[in-house]
């Protein structure tokens, strides 16, 4: 533990980092965790999020831009290809490449996830070479991965990574969460961490399965939930204006060549609950026009079907402060017409 006099602490310039890695959802050098019962799409989502950081986008709150480190530890790696094209063809087309080099996975059928345990006491390094495998620190971990330019990290399923222990075991639980912690301190805070959990299937009201300290001891807890239009994510415990709310989304069923084979999967589809009114003001709002400049368009456009423009305004600033609340849009560098 480094050590600093009270004049040292009080003159020494802080580094200014972003708070979120996705504004209003995941906070940058922290850890989230996201869980929903079987069928509820947490791989879905965790793409969405991967590939929303890997190019910058806004879908779900203005992202920083950097590479992913997906460990796919529930599923084959060729469970999980469809999947990855269905996202990326539909909904990310112009953004192959750069996904195709910026989202790094790890499966369980590869040989180096067999040694991936978070409550071991160093993490496992494979080299590509005759050399021996070497244990790093979790904290030299964290320095490699951001050296390499990595934002977030996706961990799915928690579960699958403590081998040896259980979810309902208090003491393997806290030392997963605190090599997390360093691996992330060893990134100087620039790296988040996102866990993937299931809920408890014989009562999902009680919330996550196993020890309450998940909980308990993290800051984010994401919680994806079914409804009558499909499915919501909502920030469930959350250090922002934003905990309650909720962002809607619908599994679409598509057919993906993959390996010369066509074979059915799905993509997570955001927004897909909006109206043709809230979408405009999302795609506009996207590409980068002022609050005044959407008001104006959408009025023009024919939207609202209200006679007078004090009555259209009261209606867009409705619709405008619901997309907020929903994380579709967000107030800064906006003006408040």
């Amino acid at each position: 533990m480094k050590e600093m006099t009270l004049n040292q602490l009080l003159t020494k310039k802080e580094e200014k980092t972003e708070r979120w890695l996705i504004k209003d959802l995941i906070e940058q050098g922290d850890i989230a965790i996201m869980y929903g019962l079987h069928g509820h799409h947490k791989t879905g989502i965790a793409l969405k999020i991967a590939m929303e950081v890997i190019t910058g986008g806004k879908e779900l709150g203005k992202s920083q831009n950097g590479k992913v480190l997906l460990y796919n530890l529930d599923s084959t790696i060729t469970e999980l290809k469809p999947r990855i094209v269905a996202l990326m063809e539909n909904r990310y087309k112009e953004y192959t490449e750069v996904i195709g080099s910026n989202l790094i996975i790890k499966s369980e059928n590869y040989e180096d996830c067999d040694d991936f345990n978070l409550i071991n006491k160093n993490y496992f390094y494979q080299v590509e070479s005759d050399e021996d495998d070497i244990d790093l620190s979790w904290r030299e971990a964290g320095f490699f991965d951001e050296d390499e330019g990595i934002k977030l990290i996706i961990i799915d399923t928690l579960s699958k990574a403590i081998v040896g222990s259980g979810i309902n075991d208090d003491q393997a639980i806290r030392s997963a969460i605190h090599n997390l912690r360093d691996w992330i301190a060893g990134s100087q805070y620039r790296i988040s961490i996102l866990l993937i959990h299931h809920s408890s299937p014989k009562n999902p009201r009680k919330g996550m399965m196993g020890t309450s300290i998940l909980e308990n001891d993290l800051s984010t807890v994401l919680k994806i939930k079914k409804n009558k239009k499909g499915f919501e994510l909502v920030r469930e415990k959350h250090r922002s204006s934003h905990k309650g709310k909720s962002i809607p989304f619908k599994g679409r069923e598509v057919l993906v060549d993959i390996d010369d084979q066509v074979c059915e999967t799905i993509f997570v589809d955001i927004g897909s609950n909006l109206d043709q009114f809230n979408a405009e003001i999302v795609s506009q709002f996207t590409s980068g026009k002022s609050k005044s400049d959407i008001k104006r368009n959408t009025r023009v456009l024919g939207f609202g079907n209200n006679t007078t423009d004090k009555s259209f305004s009261v209606t867009f600033n409705r619709r405008w402060k619901k997309l907020i609340e929903q994380g579709f849009i967000y107030e800064e560098k906006q003006d408040n017409n």
